[in-house]
């Protein structure tokens, strides 16, 4: 499966949305919030996921 280069992400702080990109070492997807910094980070999993958008706290 083809992994996307960025995830859509809502965070729920400060009801905002933003995308977040892979890092260097294709192991995870990182990014920070728009409006407070408060940063997500989503592992690549083994298994995949067909959802592009999630939502973090």
């Amino acid at each position: 499966m083809k992994r996307s280069p960025f995830l859509g992400i809502i965070f729920d702080c400060c009801r905002v949305y933003q995308r977040i990109y892979l890092n260097r070492k294709k192991d995870a997807f990182v990014g920070f919030c728009p409006k407070c910094g408060k940063k997500v980070e989503v592992k690549v999993s083994p298994f995949g996921s067909k959802d592009r958008f999630f939502r973090a706290g």
